[in-house]
């Protein structure tokens, strides 16, 4: 909640990512899924809501809550990771120490839970919420956070019976208010694919996952 997600979306990235409250893209296969109730609090409000839990969990000013924050060798990463921890600092007192590992190194340690916090990514095989709700499922292998919830589990067994894209998007949406209550993990934004593209191509369209084909692209008359 302290997190200003339109601050590292917009002036650290700044290539047209958007804010995520979301673990899945909001519109993704043809559903469309709402953002927790807090994402449109002021951030005035959110700040004191997670003063508020982080009292109730123990941790104040004589007791600051303090973590390593591990994340794969990269400037744009680190410039996140720098903002953050910034941000929760200022906004919380909170003690994010950043750590910063090669990306196969960094995997080993996840495949180990051998971290406090991790940034980590994915990115859509396939257009549908599954693709990035199942990681949190219980016994997963993608599941770095071992975030374990039989409802949250039911929840996705009932969307992969589902017949129809409203009824599937009911069930994920349950299965995202369950992160967004427990927050295994903190969505911060959405990535974008950037692209140069002269005026005069024509054809161009990527899909939803970015794909696109040159045999639909051609030379418009300039």
């Amino acid at each position: 909640m302290a997190l200003d997600k339109d601050i590292i979306a917009d002036k650290v990235m700044g290539q047209g990512q958007r804010p995520a409250w979301l673990i899945s893209q909001p519109d993704i296969g043809g559903v469309k899924l709402q953002n927790p109730d807090y994402a449109s609090w002021p951030r005035e409000k959110r700040i004191a809501e997670a003063k508020k839990l982080l009292e109730e969990a123990g941790y104040n000013a004589s007791h600051p809550l303090s973590f390593n924050l591990l994340y794969n060798t990269s400037e744009t990463h680190q410039r996140i990771a720098i903002a953050a921890s910034s941000m929760w600092k200022k906004n919380l007192g909170v003690e994010a120490k950043l750590q910063n590992q090669e990306w196969k190194t960094m995997l080993d340690t996840m495949h180990t839970h051998n971290f406090d916090a991790v940034r980590y990514a994915w990115i859509a095989d396939y257009d549908d919420a599954s693709t990035f709700l199942n990681n949190f499922r219980t016994g997963d292998s993608q599941n770095t956070t071992q975030y374990s919830n039989p409802e949250y589990d039911q929840a996705l067994v009932n969307a992969a019976k589902s017949k129809t894209a409203q009824e599937r998007g009911k069930f994920y949406q349950q299965a995202e208010d369950l992160l967004g209550r427990d927050v295994p993990a903190i969505p911060v934004y959405h990535y974008v694919r950037t692209h140069l593209v002269k005026p005069w191509v024509g054809g161009f369209t990527p899909d939803k996952l970015g794909y696109y084909y040159t045999k639909d692209m051609y030379i418009k008359k300039h």
